[in-house]
């Protein structure tokens, strides 16, 4: 008899832990999307902005040093705009990936695309030919 009188203490400790490894699954299932969230904030947080007006410098294939300007538009990690160099403008495609920028623009017959680091209102990396350029947020 005493066995069978401790039978619903018992059965009502294990609902009590059924009951709250439960709750804690579902604090858990909740928990991923806050984590994700989170994640997802810091990562946001810790993105570069390159939206802005930009004055470009870097070594041509021959030596020379050349400038441009840069009207850049980001959209999440898409980067649109208008290069504008000497020998005329040109759309400025790219994307942004947490610091990690990418663009390039076609002048005339010639490509010139750029890979680099975006820290505030600077910008530096090297060319497709290897040169290295910086760009200074005007």
């Amino acid at each position: 008899m005493k066995l069978f009188a401790s039978v619903p203490l018992l059965m009502c400790a294990l609902f009590v832990t059924a009951e709250a490894l439960s709750g804690a699954s579902n604090a858990n299932a909740e928990q991923p999307g806050v984590a994700i969230s989170g994640a997802l904030a810091q990562d946001n947080a810790a993105s570069a902005m390159a939206s802005g007006n930009w004055q470009v410098s870097w070594t041509a294939g021959n030596g020379n040093k050349k400038q441009a300007t840069m009207e850049i538009k980001q959209a999440g990690s898409k980067l649109s705009g208008k290069f504008q160099a000497e020998r005329g403008s040109a759309p400025l495609t790219g994307s942004l990936q947490g610091n990690q920028v990418s663009f390039s623009a076609k002048l005339r017959k010639r490509q010139v695309s750029f890979t680099g680091t975006v820290d505030g209102d600077k910008m530096s990396g090297a060319t497709e030919q290897g040169a290295s350029w910086t760009a200074t947020r005007q």
